[in-house]
């Protein structure tokens, strides 16, 4: 079940798409207008502006209503658990009906309601049925209980921001939860590359499916960017090495060797150098963006344990390495080769091929345009 009306989206991203197509000539001007006025905006559209604004002033009302109430009642931990959960259950029903009444979608006052209540369910949950003896519970069992409410609401709405939180109370519960064991802090950089991993591959595997490429497509995106980057910071000797003294609270000009340190090393180059070779192999941005990252990364933190020159010094010779190297892509990918080129890059427009209506609505205009308008001669006999 899902909240906003999906056709909607998909008629939305037509339009979008219809318009990339038109900016680069390949739709006429009357084709493009048929496609706007066979798929208009149905949603209620707001600047950016507004919708920060709208989110920040609706965020701050609920939580200063929640805060009335909670002093006006004066309740305990158990009566907040439970103001909580009627907050979360007022606050779901007043976002559903905006969405419904005011055909809302992502205009910030949806989002901010949307947040209120799912974190004001995972408050009450834990204030009712997780605080034994007044004692809060630890961190990552909190993460494990945000987790599924998290899930559930991003199902029913596809939210961006709700993802976020998700994916801190994701990694929170694997990073605060193997901390509590004596191998823990060992093997926390390979669990966090492993689990990355995976959770690619199921992003990856459902962004494939028709049927979330439109609704969900925002929130698979921001997983995956979010995995690649933890998996690459996972293993990077630097990070490895400062976040393990961080942890031995020894806080020393010089952070201490750490186990396995060739292995880690190797990891800080090869992790980015795999990602840069699948990105050209399949084609895709997000892999070749996330492997000059972890290149980037990896350069400089073989000049903080290694080199000796000044940093404004370094600084200057890798800026004119990068430059050089980008003048000499853009004049190598002057004329595509090898699927790619110095062009703008625009996904496919799969919905257009796939949507009857619109191929029929180009197709009447197109044959429209070709319809002949000079004198046609004929049906007479010889004189």
């Amino acid at each position: 079940m899902k909240v906003y009306n999906q056709a909607w989206l998909e008629e939305r991203d037509i339009r979008q798409q219809a318009t990339r197509w038109h900016a680069q000539k390949l739709l006429t001007d009357e084709q493009a207008e048929a496609v706007r006025q066979a798929y208009p905006v149905r949603f209620k559209q707001t600047g950016a502006a507004l919708e920060i604004g709208s989110f920040v002033f609706t965020l701050l009302a609920t939580l200063a209503l929640y805060g009335l109430v909670s002093i006006t009642l004066d309740t305990n931990s158990q009566g907040s658990g439970l103001v909580s959960l009627l907050m979360a259950g007022g606050t779901f029903a007043v976002a559903v009906t905006a969405v419904q009444s005011n055909n809302f979608y992502r205009n910030g006052t949806d989002n901010a309601l949307w947040l209120v209540s799912a974190l004001s369910a995972v408050w009450g949950l834990v204030l009712l049925f997780f605080q034994r003896n007044d004692v809060f519970p630890p961190f990552w069992e909190v993460c494990l209980i945000a987790l599924p409410i998290l899930l559930a609401y991003i199902i029913y709405t596809g939210d961006t921001i709700l993802t976020y939180f998700a994916l801190l109370a994701f990694y929170g519960a694997i990073f605060d939860g193997l901390l509590d064991f004596g191998w823990g802090k060992l093997a926390l950089p390979f669990v966090l590359m492993a689990t990355s991993a995976g959770l690619f591959g199921l992003v990856n595997w459902l962004g494939k499916l028709t049927a979330n490429r439109v609704y969900y497509g925002d929130a698979l995106t921001l997983v995956k960017w979010v995995t690649l980057l933890v998996g690459l910071a996972a293993g990077n000797y630097y990070i490895v090495r400062e976040l393990n003294a961080l942890l031995l609270g020894k806080p020393t000009a010089v952070s201490p060797e750490i186990a396995l340190s060739g292995l880690f090393w190797l990891t800080t180059f090869a992790i980015p150098v795999g990602f840069g070779l699948a990105g050209f192999r399949q084609r895709k941005r997000i892999l070749l963006i996330v492997s000059a990252v972890g290149l980037a990364a990896a350069v400089a933190t073989v000049r903080h344990y290694v080199a000796t020159w000044p940093l404004s010094i370094t600084l200057v010779i890798d800026g004119g390495i990068i430059i050089g190297l980008a003048v000499l892509l853009i004049r190598y990918l002057g004329t595509p080769k090898h699927g790619f080129a110095d062009a703008i890059d625009e996904e496919p427009p799969l919905e257009l091929l796939r949507h009857v209506g619109l191929l029929t609505t180009l197709q009447g205009t197109a044959n429209a345009q070709n319809t002949p308008t000079d004198p046609r001669f004929g049906g007479g006999d010889f004189g």
